[in-house]
C-alpha cells in the first residue's frame, strides 16, 4: 500500500514538473528568439544602419552649405567710395576681392548723401562716371593701356526740388529732430548706373576695381559716396535664396537619399562576395551519409519485422512462445558462457 502510493506521487510529482518545464520553456520561447544568433545579427546591423544614416545626414547638411556659398553669389555688394577733392571734379576708387561671380546679372547703382547747401541747390544737373577696371592700379585718375575698363557709364542726378515755402515749412516740422541729432538736413540720392551688367568667364572679365567721378561747374559738397552691386537671381538661385529652409531640407534629403542608396549597395555587394563559397571547398560528408542511410534502414526494417514475427507467435501459443522464449534465453546463454571460457583458455 505504501510502495502504490510512493509510485502514485512520484508520477504526480513527474507530471507537474513536466508542466511547468513545458510553461517555463513556452514563456521564454520569445526571449530566446530575441537573443539568438539571427537576431544578435539584426541587432548589428540596425545598429550600423543607423550610424550610417545618421553620419550620411551630416555629411548632406554640410555638402549643402558648401554648395550654397560657392553657387549662391553675394547678393548686395557695397563699396564705399572715399572721394578726393583739389583740382577738378571729386573722384574716388574702391577695390574687389572675389565676390563678383561670372554669368550673373548685376544693377549697378551709386548711393549720394548731399547736405541741402545753397551751393548744392544752385549746381542743378550734375554728372556721375563709373567706370569698372580688370586690375587694381595703385591710382586711377587715367585710365591706361594697363588697366583697360571692362565697363562704364555716365547718368545725370539733381537735388530733388522745394519751393521756399514748401522748405520752410518742411524744416519747421522736423526742427525738434534736428535739435536732438535725430534728423540731418541732408538728402540721399540714388542713381541706377548699370542694368543687368554681366561679366564673361574669365578672371581677366571680373571687375578688380573702379572709379567714380562726379562732375559738376560748380564744386559740390558730399557726404558719402557708395556703389552697390545688387545681384538679380533667377532660376535656381533665386529659388535657393527665396526659400533657404525648404531649399536645404529637400536638397539635403536628395543627396542623403542618393548617399544611402549608393552605400546599400555597395553594402549588399560585398556580402554577396563575401558569402559565396568556392566550388573545392564543398564537403563530401553528407553523400556518405546518404550512402550509409539504406543500411540502418534495412536494419531497422529487418528488426521491426522480427519482432512482430516474435509477438504474433507469443500470441498464438502462450506457453510454445513462453518456452521458446526462454529456450532462446538458455541457448543465448550457453552460447556467452562458451564465449567466455574459448576466451579463458586462450
Amino acid at each position: 500500500m505504501a510502495d502504490s502510493d510512493f509510485t502514485d506521487d512520484e508520477s504526480e510529482y513527474d507530471s507537474r514538473l513536466t508542466f511547468s518545464i513545458s510553461i517555463m520553456e513556452r514563456v521564454l520561447a520569445p526571449f530566446r528568439a530575441l537573443v539568438s544568433k539571427s537576431a544578435l545579427r539584426i541587432y548589428l546591423n540596425t545598429l550600423l544602419f543607423m550610424g550610417a544614416a545618421s553620419l550620411l545626414i551630416g555629411i548632406s547638411a554640410i555638402a549643402y552649405g558648401v554648395f550654397y556659398l560657392k553657387f549662391i553669389p553675394t547678393v548686395g555688394l557695397q563699396r564705399e567710395v572715399h572721394l578726393q577733392f583739389g583740382n577738378g571734379n571729386p573722384w574716388g576708387t574702391a577695390h574687389f576681392d572675389s565676390e563678383l561671380v561670372a554669368l550673373q546679372p548685376y544693377d549697378v547703382s551709386v548711393t549720394l548723401e548731399l547736405p541741402r547747401t545753397p551751393s548744392n541747390i544752385d549746381t542743378g544737373n550734375f554728372m556721375l562716371d563709373l567706370t569698372l577696371f580688370s586690375s587694381r592700379p595703385a591710382s586711377l585718375v587715367l585710365p591706361g593701356p594697363a588697366n583697360t575698363p571692362i565697363s562704364q557709364a555716365r547718368r545725370p542726378a539733381i537735388l530733388t526740388y522745394a519751393s521756399p515755402m514748401v522748405d520752410v515749412a518742411r524744416r519747421a516740422a522736423r526742427m525738434p529732430l534736428y535739435v536732438v541729432g535725430l534728423h540731418r538736413e541732408l538728402e540721399k540720392l540714388e542713381v541706377p548706373m548699370m542694368e543687368q551688367l554681366e561679366f564673361a568667364k574669365g578672371a581677366r572679365n571680373l571687375p578688380q576695381s573702379l572709379r567714380l567721378e562726379i562732375q559738376s561747374d560748380l564744386k559740390m559738397q558730399i557726404y558719402t559716396a557708395r556703389v552697390e552691386f545688387r545681384a538679380r537671381l533667377t532660376g535656381l538661385r533665386w529659388l535657393m535664396y527665396r526659400w533657404k529652409i525648404t531649399s536645404l531640407v529637400v536638397f539635403s534629403s536628395l543627396f542623403w537619399f542618393v548617399s544611402m542608396l549608393s552605400a546599400s549597395l555597395t553594402w549588399l555587394a560585398l556580402t554577396w562576395v563575401w558569402g559565396t563559397t568556392p566550388n573545392n571547398e564543398i564537403k563530401e560528408e553528407p553523400l556518405d551519409l546518404a550512402k550509409d542511410e539504406p543500411d540502418d534502414r534495412i536494419s531497422s526494417e529487418e528488426s521491426v519485422k522480427k519482432e512482430e514475427s516474435e509477438s504474433s507467435l507469443l500470441h498464438i501459443y502462450p506457453a510454445e512462445g513462453e518456452a521458446m522464449g526462454s529456450g532462446l534465453e538458455s541457448a543465448k546463454a550457453r552460447g556467452v558462457q562458451k564465449r567466455r571460457s574459448h576466451t579463458q583458455a586462450d
